[in-house]
């Protein structure tokens, strides 16, 4: 856990200081790299091995070959007599193969080692300029966020309340976006299913009135007639009351299963993000804990601590003391 307490009192600092190493970094002119057959190139060192070196140039990397490298030096020239200079002047340093003497490679090795050191660090220094002003933009309440103190059950009863609300809190937006949509349609899948079976449990109820009180008289009418088939249309017609009824009770209870899964898969979509927030929430809640310099975890406000202690030690008997500490820790 990082010391919120350092990182709280230095911020102001460190705004002011990044803002000023970034104007500085965009201000450093770049190194003036020549080449044994006379060209030249600028950009920043950043790196070296055996056999190469890397310069950022323009935002890219470039790995240059030692061996093609005349000299690097650390500054910015553009005036083309004193580049000219500079050539005459190493090139003399150079051998029958090309080479400079171990001594001058050394000290240009160790040079090279301490202006990459300069310019990685301006380089981190920076990119977390950047990367702070890009937190910023994006959310500017993460300095409140990570200070601010927290109680483990926050999420879960702003959960209780509104489904998702807590995981929001906690910064988890996938998760509480896929919980509120899925409750949401569960919720929707047993209203609907609810609405839809109440529908067909009247027309089931209606088919029932019709097939015990109106339809005996209508088939009575249909027999007292003497139409020829009169008994075949009866029949027909009571067995399409009765699939129609069938039918009703059948599409009921179907709605009504879609009614209980969508209510059951609400409730337990409910209660899963309760859990999932409470468990999240121990973690999340643990920001309040601060490192003391020690590397001792304490939290914000008052910290009880009592330690048995030994103050001395003899042949065969040592001495102890009961120390109690009472201190009260602040991030301001």
């Amino acid at each position: 856990m990082k010391n919120l307490r350092s990182f709280l009192a230095g911020r102001k600092f460190a705004l002011a200081y990044f803002a000023l190493v970034t104007f500085a970094f965009t201000q450093v002119s770049a190194e003036t790299i020549l080449f044994k057959n006379g060209e030249k190139t600028y950009g920043t060192v950043i790196d070296q091995s055996t056999d190469t070196v890397t310069i950022l140039k323009e935002t890219k990397r470039q790995a240059i070959p030692k061996s093609q490298i005349l000299k690097i030096i650390f500054k910015d020239i553009k005036d083309e007599a004193e580049i000219a200079k500079l050539f005459e002047t190493e090139k003399k340093k150079l051998n029958k193969d090309g080479k400079k003497p171990e001594k001058e490679e050394q000290l240009d090795t160790l040079l090279l080692e301490q202006m990459i050191k300069e310019n990685s660090y301006k380089t981190v220094q920076k990119r977390l300029a950047l990367i702070e002003k890009y937190i910023d933009e994006q959310d500017s309440s993460w300095e409140e966020y990570i200070s601010e103190n927290r109680n483990p059950w926050e999420p879960v009863w702003k959960s209780a309340i509104l489904p998702g609300w807590g995981l929001s809190t906690m910064k988890h937006e996938n998760y509480a976006r896929t919980y509120q949509v899925l409750i949401g349609l569960s919720i929707i899948v047993a209203i609907g299913g609810s609405q839809a079976a109440t529908e067909q449990h009247n027309k089931a109820e209606n088919r029932l009135g019709k097939i015990l009180i109106e339809d005996p008289v209508t088939y009575a009418q249909i027999q007292g007639s003497g139409i020829t088939g009169a008994s075949f249309v009866v029949t027909k017609m009571q067995s399409d009351s009765i699939s129609e009824y069938n039918s009703a009770k059948s599409k009921e209870n179907q709605y009504e299963t879609y009614s209980r899964t969508g209510l059951y898969l609400g409730v337990g979509l409910y209660l899963a993000q309760l859990a999932q927030s409470y468990f999240l929430g121990k973690k999340w809640a643990t920001h309040n804990i601060i490192q003391t310099p020690s590397g001792e975890s304490v939290k914000e406000g008052f910290n009880f601590k009592s330690n048995y202690l030994p103050i001395a030690a003899g042949a065969g008997s040592s001495l102890w003391e009961y120390r109690t500490d009472l201190n009260y820790v602040s991030t301001f």
